[in-house]
C-alpha cells in the first residue's frame, strides 16, 4: 500500500512568517493561509496554491504584525504622517479647481524657469570646455578692429617667458573644394598657424598634432566635414583641390562644441612662412591667441606690453602717423594698447571678437534671468495667494481637530504637508512640460540643447531647494494663522479672514499685474525698436541688390562676366566693390598734407566706377570715379561723415596720404548705412580699383541689380558662372537679407522675450481666474441681497470688475516708470532708436486691463444672472 501524498506550504514561508509574527496574530493568520492554501489547491493545484501562500506570507509584513515594534514611538509617528498625507491629498482632491490651478501655474512656471536657466547656463559655459581655458587669451587693440599685426604673436613668446605658446587664425571663410568632379564650397574654415593645437587641445580622431599643420597645403578636417565628404572610409591621406591648389587632409579632429567662439569646421595651414615673419606692425590681419605660464599674472603681462610696443613698433607707428618720437604719439589720440581678453569672456562681453555668426550679450543674460525670476515670482504668489485665501473656509476643520486633541503643532505640520504636495506635483508637472517644450524651444532660441542639459543634478537640487522655500512660505501663513484658533469660536464660525490678510493678497495681485504689464511693455518696445531698423531708410538701393561672390575667382574674365551680366534683361546694373553694406569695413589710417598733419582712421572700401549708380548711392559734391581716367587710382571719395570728421567746408580737392600714396578728394556721397544700425554712420573713404577681380586688397564682390525675376536671374548667373569659373561654387547673397541677419540676434531675443512675457501673463490670469471666483464665492451672498434690493446685472457686474480694475492700476503705477526707465537704458545701445511716446505704454495697461476683464467677467456675470433664493437659502 503506496503512501498518500498531501500537499504542503513552502517551509521557507512557514519558517519567515514564524520569525516575524507577533504570536497574538500568528495562529489568526496561519490558521487562514493554510485555509486558502487547501481551497487553492483544490481550485488551482499545488503549484498555484504554494505560490500563493508565500505571497500571501510576504503581504502580512506590515508594521502592525512585525514583533518588538509594537509599543515603538516611530510606528505612532509613522502613522501620523501617514496621517497627513492621506488628509492633504482628499484636500487637494476636495478642492479640485484651486489645486489645479495652483499646481497647473506653478509647474508652467517652473518650466519656465527650467528652459530659460539652461539658456543662460549655456551663454555662460562659451570656452569652459579647454583644458586651459583660464590661461588662453585673445589679444585686441582697445576697441578698434579684430585683427592684430602679423608677427605680435612670435615676437611676445621670444621676449617674455609668460607666454607658454601663441597661435594666429584668419577666418572663418568660405572655400571651395574640388572632389573628383565635384566642386563644394564649404564654409567655417580657417587659416591656423601649426601651433593652433599648443594652444588649444583640440581631440584627435585621426592623425596627431604633430606636424598637421606644418606644411603648407595642409587641411585638418573635423568629424562631420570628413564624414560629409569621405563616408565609410578615412579622410586622412586624401588630397583635394581647393582654388586649383592640392591640399592633404593630415588629420581628423572631434568639432568644437556648440559653445565655442570659434565654431570651425576645418583649420587650413598659412600658406606662406613670410605671413609669419615679415610684415607691418601697423597692419592688422590676424588674430592673435597666447597662452600664458601657469602662475603667469594677466594684468602684469599687460602692463609689459607697452614696452614691447616701444621696442618693436615704434618706428613703425611714428612713421605712419608722422610723430617725431614715441611718447608724442602715446600722448596722441591716434595710439592704442594691446590688451588681453580672457576667451571665456568674449561670447558675453567682447562680441566683436567672436568667429561665430552671432554672440551673445551679457545685458540679454541680466535681462532673462529678471524674467524667469519674475515669472516664477508670479506663480509663487499665485500659490500663496490662494492658500491663504482659502485657508479661512477651513476654521470649522481646525475647530474639530483641536476638540478631539490636536495639538498646535500637529496642525502646522498637516498644512505644511498639503504646501509641500502642491510643491512636488508641480515640480514633476514641470519637467514633463519643459521635456515637449524642449524642441520648440531649441527652435525659438536658435540651440540644439537635449534634455541632459535640461535634467541636471545642479538643476534638480536648485528648483528643490527653491521649491521647499515656496512650499514654507506658501504654508506658513494659514499653518500658524489656523492653528492659533479658539476651538469654540472656530466652530462657531466667528473666525474670518483678517484685514492684513486681505490686504496682503492685493498687494500681491497688484504686484502680478505690475510684473505683466512691465514685461509688455518691454516685449512692445523690442518689437518695435527692430522694427524702426529694418525699416531705416539706409541710403541705397537696399532691396533687389544681388550680391555675388568669390569674384577674384574670375580672374582675367571679370570684364567679361560683367559683360554677360549686362547682357540679361532681368539685371539693371552691375558694378564690383571689395566689400557689400552689412559686412565687414577695415579701418585705415590716413593723415592730412602740409606742414602740420592730422592723423585720422576712415573706413575704406575700393570700387569700380560703377558702384554709385548700381547702389543708387546719392552724390553730394564733386564726381564720382571715371572708368576714362587712369588716374583716378589716386582719386578718393568720402562720405558726408567722414567730412565732418575732418571738418572741411571744401573737400574737394584736399588731400590724405597712407603709406602707398597721396590721394586727392573728387566727391563726396551722401551718407549711407554700410553696417549695422547700432551704430552711428562711421567715417568712409572709397577708393577706385577697375579690375576689382584682381584686387590685393581684400575679397571681390560683383553688384547686380535685379529688376526682373529673382529665381530666373538667379538662375541665368548661376550657369554662366559654371561656364567661366567651373573650379569655384557659385555663391550668392542679396543685400537686404545680408542686413536682416544683423538684427537676428535682437529678433531672437524678441521672440524668446514675447513668448515668456506672454506665459507670465497667462499664469498672472490663471491665479486671477482662481481669486475672482474665490471672491465672488465668498460674495455670493452679499450680491445676492444686491439683487433682491433691485440691482442690475450691469452694476453688480461692473461693481466686481472696478475692484479688479483698481488693482491693475496700482500695478500699472509701478510698472510703467520702472518699464520707462529699464527699457530707456536698453535703446542706448542703439544709434538709431525709436521714440518713447505714451501710446507704447498705454497700450499694454490697456491690453492688460481687457485680458483681466476677460478673465473675471464670465464669473461675474454668471454670479451676477444667479438666482438669489439659492444663496438666501443658505441662512
Amino acid at each position: 500500500m503506496t503512501e498518500q501524498h498531501l500537499p504542503e506550504p513552502p517551509g521557507w514561508a512557514l519558517k519567515l512568517l514564524h520569525w516575524y509574527c507577533k504570536p497574538r496574530y500568528l495562529e489568526a493568520i496561519e490558521g487562514d493561509l493554510y485555509e486558502l492554501f487547501d481551497l487553492r489547491c483544490q481550485s488551482a493545484g499545488e503549484k498555484v496554491a504554494r505560490r500563493g501562500f508565500a505571497w500571501d506570507v510576504v503581504r502580512f509584513f506590515r508594521w502592525k504584525y512585525i514583533k518588538g515594534i509594537e509599543n515603538s514611538n516611530r510606528l505612532n509617528q509613522f502613522a501620523m504622517w501617514k496621517n497627513y498625507f492621506k488628509i492633504s491629498l482628499r484636500s487637494l482632491w476636495r478642492q479640485k479647481f484651486y489645486s489645479a490651478i495652483n499646481i497647473a501655474g506653478l509647474s508652467v512656471g517652473i518650466a519656465c524657469c527650467l528652459l530659460i536657466i539652461i539658456y543662460i547656463k549655456h551663454d555662460l559655459s562659451y570656452d569652459r570646455f579647454w583644458k586651459d581655458g583660464d590661461r588662453i587669451y585673445r589679444i585686441a587693440i582697445n576697441d578698434r578692429g579684430p585683427y592684430t599685426p602679423t608677427r605680435l604673436g612670435s615676437f611676445l613668446k621670444s621676449d617674455y617667458p609668460e607666454v607658454e605658446s601663441y597661435t594666429r587664425l584668419n577666418g572663418l571663410y568660405d572655400f571651395s573644394f574640388a572632389i573628383g568632379d565635384n566642386v563644394f564650397s564649404e564654409p567655417g574654415g580657417s587659416l591656423a598657424d601649426s601651433t593652433v593645437f599648443e594652444v588649444f587641445d583640440v581631440k584627435f580622431i585621426e592623425g596627431t598634432p604633430q606636424g598637421a599643420l606644418s606644411e603648407p597645403n595642409t587641411v585638418v578636417l573635423t568629424k562631420s566635414v570628413a564624414d560629409k565628404y569621405f563616408p565609410h572610409e578615412t579622410a586622412v591621406g586624401k588630397i583635394i583641390k581647393s582654388s586649383g591648389d592640392a591640399v592633404k587632409i593630415t588629420a581628423v579632429v572631434e568639432d568644437p562644441p556648440a559653445n565655442s567662439h570659434m565654431p570651425f569646421k576645418y583649420l587650413v595651414a598659412m600658406p606662406h612662412e613670410y605671413w609669419a615673419t615679415t610684415g607691418w606692425w601697423t597692419g592688422n590681419n590676424f588674430f592673435t591667441y597666447v597662452k600664458l605660464a601657469e602662475g603667469a599674472s594677466e594684468e602684469a603681462f599687460e602692463a609689459k606690453i607697452l614696452d614691447f610696443m616701444r621696442k618693436h613698433m615704434a618706428k613703425d607707428l611714428m612713421e605712419t602717423y608722422h610723430y617725431d618720437n614715441f611718447d608724442d604719439y602715446l600722448a596722441s589720440d591716434d595710439s592704442y594698447r594691446f590688451t588681453l581678453v580672457p576667451i571665456q569672456e568674449i561670447h558675453l562681453n567682447y562680441p566683436r571678437l567672436t568667429l561665430a555668426e552671432s554672440a551673445g550679450d551679457m545685458d540679454n543674460v541680466y535681462i532673462f534671468s529678471a524674467v524667469a525670476f519674475f515669472i516664477l515670482l508670479i506663480a509663487c504668489i499665485n500659490f500663496i495667494n490662494l492658500s491663504t485665501a482659502r485657508s479661512g473656509s477651513r476654521s470649522k476643520e481646525v475647530g474639530i481637530r483641536k476638540v478631539l486633541g490636536s495639538v498646535r503643532g500637529e496642525l502646522i505640520r498637516q498644512f505644511m504637508v498639503e504646501s509641500f504636495l502642491i510643491s512636488i506635483f508641480s515640480l514633476g508637472l514641470a519637467i514633463l512640460l519643459s521635456l515637449v517644450a524642449l524642441p520648440y524651444f531649441n527652435d525659438l532660441s536658435g540651440k540644439q540643447f537635449q534634455s541632459t542639459d535640461l535634467i541636471t543634478v545642479d538643476n534638480m537640487l536648485w528648483l528643490t531647494l527653491l521649491l521647499t522655500a515656496v512650499g514654507i512660505i506658501a504654508g506658513s501663513y494659514p499653518a500658524l494663522y489656523l492653528s492659533s484658533f479658539k476651538p469654540v469660536a472656530a466652530l462657531k464660525g466667528e473666525l474670518k479672514s483678517g484685514k492684513s490678510g486681505s490686504f496682503l493678497r492685493k498687494a500681491l495681485v497688484s504686484f502680478q499685474f505690475a510684473i505683466s504689464i512691465f514685461l509688455v511693455i518691454a516685449t512692445v518696445i523690442v518689437y518695435q525698436q527692430i522694427n524702426h531698423m529694418t525699416n531705416q531708410k539706409l541710403g541705397f538701393n537696399v532691396s533687389n541688390t544681388m550680391v555675388i561672390k568669390a569674384g577674384s575667382a574670375l580672374k582675367d574674365s571679370g570684364p567679361f562676366f560683367r559683360s554677360k551680366l549686362l547682357e540679361n534683361p532681368n539685371i539693371g546694373g552691375v558694378a564690383a566693390s571689395t566689400t557689400y553694406p552689412s559686412q565687414f569695413v577695415g579701418d585705415w589710417g590716413y593723415s592730412t598734407v602740409g606742414d602740420v598733419k592730422d592723423n585720422y582712421s576712415l573706413y575704406t572700401m575700393f570700387a569700380d566706377s560703377y558702384y554709385l549708380e548700381t547702389m543708387g548711392v546719392e552724390l553730394a559734391q564733386g564726381r564720382f570715379f571715371s572708368r576714362e581716367l587712369a588716374s583716378d587710382t589716386a582719386s578718393i571719395v568720402l562720405n558726408e561723415a567722414a567730412v565732418r570728421e575732418l571738418g572741411w567746408d571744401d573737400p574737394i580737392g584736399q588731400r590724405l596720404e597712407r603709406t602707398e600714396g597721396v590721394f586727392t578728394v573728387i566727391g563726396v556721397v551722401k551718407d549711407f548705412n554700410f553696417s549695422s544700425l547700432k551704430r552711428k554712420i562711421g567715417s568712409l573713404a572709397i577708393r577706385y580699383d577697375a579690375e576689382i577681380h584682381k584686387t590685393k586688397w581684400g575679397s571681390a564682390y560683383y553688384l547686380a541689380r535685379v529688376k526682373g525675376s529673382y529665381q530666373e536671374t538667379v538662375n541665368s548667373i548661376g550657369e554662366l558662372w559654371g561656364t567661366i569659373a567651373p573650379e569655384e561654387p557659385f555663391d550668392y547673397d542679396f543685400v537686404d537679407q545680408a542686413f536682416a541677419k544683423l538684427y537676428e540676434s535682437e529678433a531672437k531675443f524678441g521672440k524668446i522675450f514675447t513668448v515668456f512675457s506672454a506665459l507670465a501673463i497667462l499664469i498672472a490670469c490663471l491665479g486671477l481666474f482662481a481669486m475672482a471666483a474665490y471672491t465672488l464665492e465668498k460674495r455670493f451672498k452679499e450680491i445676492a441681497i444686491r439683487k433682491v434690493l433691485g440691482a442690475s446685472v450691469f452694476s453688480i457686474t461692473t461693481l466686481v470688475l472696478s475692484d479688479f480694475t483698481k488693482l491693475i492700476l496700482f500695478g500699472s503705477i509701478i510698472a510703467v516708470p520702472l518699464a520707462f526707465y529699464v527699457m530707456d537704458q536698453w535703446l542706448q545701445e542703439f544709434a538709431y532708436r525709436m521714440e518713447l511716446g505714451i501710446v507704447v505704454f498705454l497700450i499694454p495697461v490697456l491690453a492688460v486691463t481687457l485680458l483681466a476683464w476677460l478673465t473675471v467677467i464670465y464669473q461675474s456675470f454668471k454670479t451676477a444672472t444667479g438666482n438669489p433664493v439659492y444663496a438666501l437659502k443658505q441662512e
